[in-house]
């Protein structure tokens, strides 16, 4: 009973250190617009110190999703990691502890698989064309999301697999977490868009088409996509490339606007809060069910903007999203090719014959080398020296 008690209390001075308007958040379904979300892969500060996720809801920045990132299916099966370090390390007590803090203030939080690491998503998927679930490493990962009582997974595919595999993982994740459980997947912009280019290698317009569940009250197994608009797959600043993906057969509601909250954290594509906050108010006009925001990542979000915490860049935009203000509809739907991490090497490229969304992708997969992206793409070698002369 004192045991019983001593927890009501704990829960009790948290909640009363909370804003009145979050201390009782409505319990989120898994469908709802609008949504401000964010990704956590760093967990220090700027100072090195431990990164707390509390002010989140302590300053009212009216955040419904984190994403913890990223989690790793390596080569021995049930070797899991978030990062560096298994899930279950001691690294990740605080984490995990302020993590439950936050679910109790209605904030759903989930985890990101995948990422730029290569071979998770070949490990989980087996057989001729990636159909069937290799148990020996789903199982164990199952048994993580479980284990640390996560509201959903973002599959982050940037390695060429057939959409069969995301296919049969969203199936079996929602037979075995229920259509509650809410699933992600945070594709590059342009693979939404007519042309379907992206780092993925398989048509997410095919596999959106059989990803469908009548479990689930909108009868998509994918809840929303995180589309990356940055890193010269698209670009946040205006509202042309999120249109032309509305325009593509995709609803508003299941179109998050993902971009980058510190230039650092991206090669390309980063924007002050002016130009997101009025890119947002845009959408908002055009779509009254906007899928809204998702930034990357949260640990540095709004140095470049002068801001001395991250949990303010999230308020910022959290006030965008939920503000009744709204823009002039733009509905523009003409793609201009996004500003490249790579600008003079992926110039060249298309110089070569090219497509510019193709030169973006053979540098992105080999990190930006040009002799590497040049044999991917079948193309004769450049003098790089002479390049950089002029």
């Amino acid at each position: 009973m004192f045991g019983l008690f001593t927890a009501w209390l704990g829960l009790l001075a948290f909640a009363s250190a909370l804003p009145t308007e979050l201390s009782f958040l409505e319990k989120r379904d898994a469908y709802s617009t609008p949504r401000n979300v964010m990704y956590v892969q760093t967990f220090k500060t700027t100072s090195g110190g431990q990164l707390s996720l509390l002010p989140l809801v302590q300053q009212n920045t009216q955040v419904t999703h984190i994403y913890l990132a990223a989690v790793h299916i390596n080569s021995n099966p049930g070797d899991i990691t978030l990062n560096d370090n298994n899930p279950n390390d001691t690294i990740w007590d605080t984490v995990w502890s302020e993590a439950a803090q936050l679910q109790k203030a209605g904030v759903k939080v989930m985890m990101m698989m995948g990422g730029a690491a290569p071979g998770s998503y070949p490990r989980l998927c087996s057989g001729e064309d990636g159909a069937v679930i290799n148990e020996d490493y789903y199982i164990p990962l199952r048994d993580t999301l479980k284990y640390h009582k996560v509201d959903g997974l973002d599959l982050d595919i940037e390695e060429q697999v057939a959409y069969t595999c995301p296919l049969a993982l969203l199936q079996r994740l929602n037979t075995d977490f229920g259509s509650d459980f809410i699933l992600t997947m945070a594709p590059v912009a342009s693979e939404l868009q007519p042309n379907g280019y992206g780092l993925g290698g398989f048509s997410y317009k095919t596999l959106d088409s059989q990803a469908t569940s009548s479990s689930k009250p909108n009868g998509k197994l994918v809840n929303w996509y995180n589309a990356q608009f940055y890193n010269g797959w698209g670009d946040a600043s205006n509202p042309t490339g999120y249109n032309a993906i509305i325009n593509n057969g995709y609803s508003p509601s299941r179109v998050v606007l993902g971009v980058l909250d510190n230039p650092n954290d991206g090669g390309s594509g980063w924007y002050g809060l002016d130009v997101y906050k009025t890119n947002i108010a845009t959408l908002k006009a055009n779509y009254p069910d906007f899928g809204c925001v998702t930034g990357w990542e949260y640990w540095d979000a709004g140095e470049k903007d002068n801001l001395d915490q991250p949990w303010k860049w999230v308020q910022s935009i959290g006030a965008a999203v939920f503000s009744n203000e709204k823009g002039e509809v733009n509905k523009t739907a003409n793609i201009t090719n996004a500003i490249s991490p790579w600008p003079v090497l992926t110039q060249e490229i298309v110089n070569l014959g090219a497509p510019w969304l193709a030169a973006i992708r053979a540098l992105n997969i080999t990190d930006g080398n040009l002799t590497k992206a040049l044999q991917i793409l079948g193309l004769p070698p450049i003098d790089l020296g002479e390049i950089l002369k002029e």
